[in-house]
């Protein structure tokens, strides 16, 4: 496809070198008028944009260089409709002199057999002319048997081979037909041993999901549940519930969030405890968390507190806490190893809990575990470590960073980012894989009114989303 601009001073001069560059089957794409002047005396001008396919053009090349000089004047000057017409003659021509004449037969249509026929009826006349064959070689031992038998020959006369011609020899047919059926059966063995799966399976079928349940377990996996925990619950709810009952899917459905209520573990006392560590990778949300948690503590619970970081590796870290420190008026300091706890808890004996910031390390080294572990309180102090991860991490990561924490002992967890992610599923995910109990939730940027301690109820909610159902309805209204 070639694509050409053309300027002149009228539309009919523009339509005019359209049709004799690109010729008469140019497409116009678009065309406007020029406010700007053209040329040197400075008058307005009309611009087209035209276009036209390699094999169209290449047509009106062919036909030109076939033209005389005279000839091809008045080409350039004809119409676009003659233009076209003798393009098209002069190409046709071409082509119908350089192609070579269809031979013709001599025999009718409906006497030509496909490929495929003429093998099947080959087949059957050999077939048939194997069994005639058969027939008369049976026919003749039988009337030949008789007469042999009237015979007054002795015993050794009557057990003569009279059937040796059934075994005689097979025909070239038969052998041919014989090993055609063979292939044949071949090919039936082979395909009742391919899987005759020719419809698909209906979600959870692998993991021996009914289809009545399949709604609930597409459900729970779009929403971020791994699905063989998805699988585990409806099993349960397979062997519990009736047949009959699970084709209500209502029923099926308070089952399942019943199963998940039941199942869900909170820390009872999210606030207890003097120590409160933040541990987790970069970018989790630890800084967020600590200072949301921080001022509920301050503003809504009016307790006396203290805010600790040992992120010195971060730049700006320490200054960003201190200047959260001095907002809401609590006392600040930073961990450089663990002998400095020992000096600090003397002066925090009237302080009711102290949040520590730490460093956001993946733990993939034994350095960076040794160097977490050195900034630890010591376990005289009964540290509560919180586990803080974003929800917008693959299930896959985040099961991971569970893996490698957890030798540090960590008591619970706290997920951020809530309201950036629609995977709430793997919340549970963690939960379940490493029997640890949720603490609070971070569902948006703003402190402290988006941060909340853990529920079952706001788990539940946000795997099966009802509170956005419940907004779509009353809106609907």
């Amino acid at each position: 496809m070639q694509v050409k601009k053309f300027e002149a001073r009228t539309m009919k001069e523009a339509l005019e070198m359209v049709k004799t560059q690109l010729g008469p089957d140019a497409i116009i794409l678009s065309a406007r008028d020029n406010n700007k002047s053209f040329g040197l005396v400075g008058e307005g001008s009309v611009e087209i944009t035209a276009a036209v396919s390699e094999e169209t053009l290449q047509k009106k090349k062919f036909a030109e260089s076939r033209l005389r000089e005279q000839d091809r004047a008045r080409f350039q000057n004809s119409t676009a409709r003659q233009q076209k017409e003798l393009i098209h003659k002069m190409v046709e021509k071409h082509v119908q002199k350089n192609t070579a004449p269809t031979p013709i037969t001599q025999r009718r249509y409906i006497d030509i057999e496909d490929e495929s026929e003429t093998r099947v009826r080959n087949a059957a006349q050999r077939a048939l002319n194997a069994f005639q064959e058969q027939d008369e070689i049976f026919s003749r031992s039988g009337n030949s048997a008789p007469r042999k038998a009237a015979a007054p020959a002795p015993a050794p006369v009557k057990a003569a081979p009279v059937a040796r011609p059934v075994v005689a020899a097979e025909s070239p047919e038969v052998i041919a037909l014989k090993n055609e059926i063979a292939s044949l059966k071949q090919v039936i063995t082979q395909f009742q041993q391919m899987p005759q799966t020719f419809t698909g399976s209906h979600p959870g079928a692998d993991y021996g999901i009914n289809y009545d349940l399949s709604f609930v377990f597409e459900k729970l996996t779009k929403a971020g549940m791994a699905p063989e925990i998805a699988a585990e619950i409806l099993t349960t709810a397979q062997e519990t519930l009736p047949a009959l009952k699970l084709k209500n899917k209502s029923l099926v459905e308070a089952y399942v969030a019943r199963h998940v209520l039941d199942n869900t573990k909170i820390a009872q006392n999210p606030t207890q405890g003097k120590i409160h560590c933040f541990v987790g990778p970069a970018g989790s949300g630890k800084t967020s968390a600590l200072i949301k948690m921080a001022s509920q503590m301050v503003v809504r619970e009016g307790k006396k507190i203290a805010l600790f970081t040992t992120d010195t590796f971060k730049v700006g870290a320490a200054d960003q806490m201190k200047i959260y420190a001095q907002i809401l008026n609590v006392p600040f300091s930073v961990i450089r190893t663990q002998n400095d706890w020992t000096n600090l808890m003397r002066y925090l004996a009237n302080v009711d809990c102290v949040l520590v910031d730490y460093t956001g390390l993946s733990l993939k080294s034994n350095d960076e575990i040794h160097m977490l572990k050195s900034l630890l309180p010591p376990a005289a102090l009964n540290p509560n470590i919180h586990l803080t991860l974003s929800t917008n991490a693959k299930d896959s990561d985040a099961t991971e960073l569970g893996r490698r924490y957890s030798v540090l002992g960590y008591k619970d967890v706290i997920f951020t980012s809530l309201d950036e992610s629609t995977q709430h599923g793997t919340i549970y995910n963690f939960m379940k894989r490493f029997d640890v109990p949720l603490h609070s939730f971070g569902i948006g940027p703003r402190v402290p009114e988006d941060f909340e301690f853990a529920t079952k109820e706001r788990l539940l909610d946000l795997i099966f989303r009802i509170t956005k159902f419940k907004q779509q309805d009353s809106e609907a209204v």
